[in-house]
């Protein structure tokens, strides 16, 4: 069996080939240049989270270009001669955000199951920078206007979202968190000035919600830095930020601040969401969503209910349950590229590089 493809097309791992709608060339310098014009704009000041307007545009542009691929492209099924687009089936905060949160919506809730199967109780945690990461501070306690900070070293937004990170794993590494699972869920989010802060939802052993509270005190003695303990939900807690993170997925008609907003996380390269290693794997649950949900297959794992059968290159070749296959590789494809070589042998998967649900 064959799968012919166009020059502009590439093969992904879904047992698919992505093939061109027509044949579209992107100019390769094209963000380059617009960002060397860019970058010489007269009078172009901060509007919102330290973004200026040529940020923002260049920003758009770059999400435009990756729209026109996504929209362009398709997968083609050889066998049931079907294509999808790529558009359709991709998850991504900017181009599928309903179906981006969704699946955040479905991680939350699954620790969280998880965490009161363990008779584990939630804490509330935000981590904020000191001042040298801010490049602009507050006028006074009543007055909010921005001005600039005498004490900005000139650190990045993304080395300061990395030394956030640092910071939480000092207590990820204390000895007050020692022992048992690690169940939490991270949400990276910008102050006014685009400086990054993270709120942190854990789940902890009763015994040692005290225990957690004095490292927190020792770790991050600033006043900005804080711990709550009194969580009824903590799926819902943590959901109110994921909401503000993600203005795509609420409305069509947004505000110049949640544009930006969004364009804050693409500019920077900041991931808005991580969480500990608690769940299954999400390539496995790409293969097996149709018959578990995302809690029973990481029941699954856990009890190693799950055999995951892999090749040297670590690609998933078979799955089983007992007796069961669940999964099992599609060897029946040989890719060929038009005007190119022949790619014998060339197996693929039914995972692809893509977020595909």
């Amino acid at each position: 069996m064959y799968c012919t493809v166009t020059n502009s097309a590439r093969p992904n791992t879904l047992g698919f080939c992505a093939q061109a709608r027509e044949p579209k060339v992107f100019e390769s310098a094209l963000l380059t240049n617009y960002k060397k014009d860019a970058d010489i704009y007269e009078n172009d000041v901060i509007k919102h989270y330290g973004l200026t307007e040529s940020d923002f545009d260049f920003v758009s542009l770059k999400l435009k270009i990756q729209k026109e691929f996504l929209n362009s492209h398709y997968l083609f099924d050889t066998t049931k001669k079907t294509k999808i687009f790529l558009s359709e089936v991709i998850i991504s905060s900017n181009h599928n955000a309903n179906r981006y949160y969704a699946q955040v919506q479905n991680r939350v809730n699954t620790l969280n199951k998880v965490a009161k199967k363990m008779n584990l109780v939630p804490l509330f945690l935000t981590l904020t920078l000191p001042s040298r990461f801010h490049p602009q501070k507050q006028k006074s306690k009543y007055d909010k206007t921005l001005i600039d900070n005498p004490k900005f070293d000139g650190t990045s937004t993304r080395q300061a979202s990395k030394y956030l990170t640092k910071m939480f794993k000092k207590l990820r590494d204390d000895r007050a968190y020692r022992g048992g699972k690690k169940i939490y869920f991270r949400v990276v989010e910008p102050h006014k000035d685009g400086t990054p802060h993270t709120h942190i939802l854990l789940f902890v052993k009763k015994n040692r919600v005290e225990k957690m509270i004095d490292a927190f005190h020792r770790l991050y003695p600033s006043k900005t830095n804080k711990i709550e303990t009194d969580i009824k939900s903590g799926a819902s807690y943590i959901m109110k930020y994921i909401n503000k993170t993600l203005p795509l997925s609420k409305q069509k008609n947004l505000s110049q601040s949640d544009k930006y907003l969004n364009a804050w996380y693409a500019k920077n390269r900041i991931v808005r969401f991580s969480s500990s290693r608690t769940l299954a794997p999400l390539k496995i649950y790409k293969l097996l969503h149709q018959k578990f949900d995302l809690y029973a297959l990481t029941e699954a794992i856990s009890n190693q209910k799950i055999q995951i059968i892999t090749d040297d290159s670590d690609k998933i070749i078979k799955i089983l349950s007992g007796s069961e296959l669940l999964y099992t590789k599609n060897e029946n494809l040989v890719i060929r590229i038009v005007g190119g070589n022949y790619l014998t042998d060339n197996l693929q998967t039914n995972d692809s590089a893509l977020e595909v649900a």
